[in-house]
């Protein structure tokens, strides 16, 4: 029995051996495009909200973690309390933070959340999925809302052009890219949040125009200082 089934478990696994390259080359393809879907969703996540957005109101004093004396502060800037540095990043609401995103031109400093899903989105910026790390080669890329409200999330993030600072403090390190291009892309447009394989990179993206919203702002910049 084990001889008669022996030929033809071999012409099997010379099968399996022969068709592996293009199973394995459509499963890859199949992931990418699961990830692509994914990026379209969480960019359709950004578009314009109402000046105060819906459902839960933000607490404004509701603490995240800053790297000035690790001291606790709120989203509205009061002190709360004085705490010990901590090695895992602190909550609220809707999730982790993976750091502070400051951009002085604009007058912008945000707790960036992990995952720029709908609800992290109404809270504050929040990283994209399956893009890259902060400081690392690739592109780490941030959505955030474009609110009506002056000067709310990424309300003024036209504003910011070539040449000026985008800095991502994650309480440990701090990292400071240099804006290198801005576009105008449309929301199928998801190629922005790829890296060059080279560079270590950083996106931020958001609607336009913040009334019934065509098109995605997206700021592009580089990084060449990090620091203690």
């Amino acid at each position: 029995m084990m001889r008669r089934a022996l030929p033809m478990v071999l012409v099997l696994l010379g099968i399996i051996i022969f068709l592996y390259p293009t199973i394995n080359d459509r499963y890859e393809s199949y992931k990418q495009q699961q990830i692509l879907k994914q990026w379209q969703n969480t960019l359709g996540h950004i578009d314009a909200v109402a000046s105060e957005p819906s459902g839960e109101p933000v607490d404004m004093d509701t603490p995240f973690l800053t790297k000035e004396n690790n001291n606790m502060i709120s989203l509205s800037g009061s002190k709360l309390l004085s705490v010990e540095p901590s090695p895992t990043p602190l909550a609220i609401t809707g999730g982790p933070i993976e750091g502070i995103l400051a951009i002085d031109k604009i007058n912008l400093k945000l707790p960036i959340l992990t995952d720029a899903t709908a609800k992290n989105l109404k809270l504050s910026v929040a990283s994209i999925v399956h893009t890259g790390k902060v400081g690392a080669v690739g592109n780490y890329a941030i959505a955030g809302h474009r609110n009506l409200t002056y000067g709310k999330n990424f309300n003024r993030l036209d504003e910011v052009d070539v040449g000026d600072w985008i800095e991502v403090d994650t309480g440990s390190l701090q990292y400071w890219y240099q804006v290198q291009e801005k576009q105008y892309v449309l929301p199928e447009d998801v190629w922005v949040l790829e890296g060059n394989g080279k560079d270590r990179e950083i996106t931020l993206i958001t609607c336009d125009p913040m009334d019934n919203p065509t098109h995605r702002i997206v700021v592009k910049g580089k990084l060449l200082e990090h620091k203690e």
